[in-house]
């Protein structure tokens, strides 16, 4: 398993792993979609063109998932899956993929309302990355 679901008192917090900086941040975008709703039951039909810019990795990661909850409130719609390519660490191009969100099909569990920066750091733990993410829900 890539991300795991960890207890948190008011918020959601996800631990997630990756072997790269790339797939660590792919890992994150799915495990907070999934926090969202069943990626399973979506279609990878369309696919958007992210590009997004921190002041160091951590900010880029807020910045990479807030855009992608950008899109998901603003366009409705899921994403089934990602692609990141990793410029610098302090820029990112990357997709998201998807579909729009169909009530009869997509049930939206979540409400995240913003990415925080409470205790993110990303570390290397054995061959992989980590990092843990609180969400505002």
């Amino acid at each position: 398993m890539d991300y795991e679901l960890l207890d948190h008192t008011a918020d959601a917090c996800i631990r997630v792993y990756g072997k790269s900086i790339d797939e660590l941040f792919e890992n994150a975008a799915c495990a907070m979609m999934e926090l969202i709703t069943d990626r399973e039951k979506i279609n990878p039909s369309q696919e958007i063109e992210i590009e997004v810019h921190g002041e160091n990795i951590e900010e880029l990661l807020v910045h990479w998932l807030q855009e992608i909850l950008f899109l998901h409130e603003v366009k409705k719609m899921v994403f089934k899956d990602f692609r990141l390519n990793l410029i610098s660490e302090t820029h990112a191009k990357g997709k998201a993929i998807g579909e729009k969100i169909d009530i009869d099909k997509h049930e939206l569990s979540f409400d995240i309302k913003a990415v925080t920066y409470h205790n993110l750091k990303i570390e290397p733990i054995n061959d992989k990355l980590k990092v843990d993410i609180v969400f505002d829900v």
